[in-house]
């Protein structure tokens, strides 16, 4: 049950209401073929609700959470980038493109972090459109909203806080 909680703490994250994005980001910058090596490694995930623990483990093709096996590969679905010190992660959701970043500490362990509202969705909405333009796409009769930054507004955003740390990852040694 432990084990499912931790598990459940990324499905949340990637299926909460969220912006999303058109294409990769940041848009314009090459693909990363394979993960860094600094970034390579096995790392300790908790959950904060509960305490349970599990273990992350990044390859050079992908990663690997240990409890389900469940985890991804680079490709056309899992785009890895990197700029100004922030790692780009990019999950493709046709038609959007999900987006997380992950900052590594000097000690080597990751911030993972994700557009987080702190408020009502539509209360960050009319905060971020006062930064850049969003888009509503309706799809499937759900509505997308989306936003096409160049990469210093990407960077812009991580930095005023609209990208917040929802998970330390702590490096095994």
């Amino acid at each position: 049950m432990r084990k499912l909680a931790l598990a459940s703490v990324f499905i949340a994250l990637l299926s909460c209401k969220e912006i999303t994005f058109k294409e990769p980001q940041p848009r314009g910058k090459k693909t990363l073929k394979e993960i860094p090596k600094t970034l390579v490694g096995s790392y300790l995930l908790t959950d904060e609700k509960d305490g349970a623990t599990d273990t992350l483990i990044v390859t050079s093709k992908g990663y690997l959470v240990a409890s389900d096996k469940k985890g991804g590969e680079l490709g056309d679905s899992l785009v890895l980038k990197k700029f100004k010190g922030y790692y780009f992660v990019n999950i493709n959701e046709n038609p959007e493109w999900l987006l997380r970043v992950i900052k590594q500490e000097t000690n080597g362990d990751l911030f993972y972090m994700t557009m987080d509202e702190g408020v009502s969705f539509k209360e960050f909405l009319d905060k971020v459109s006062k930064e850049i333009k969003i888009d509503s796409v309706e799809v499937n009769g759900e509505k997308l909203y989306q936003i096409d930054p160049s990469p210093k507004q990407l960077v812009r955003l991580i930095e005023k806080g609209y990208f917040k740390k929802t998970l330390e990852m702590k490096k095994l040694k």
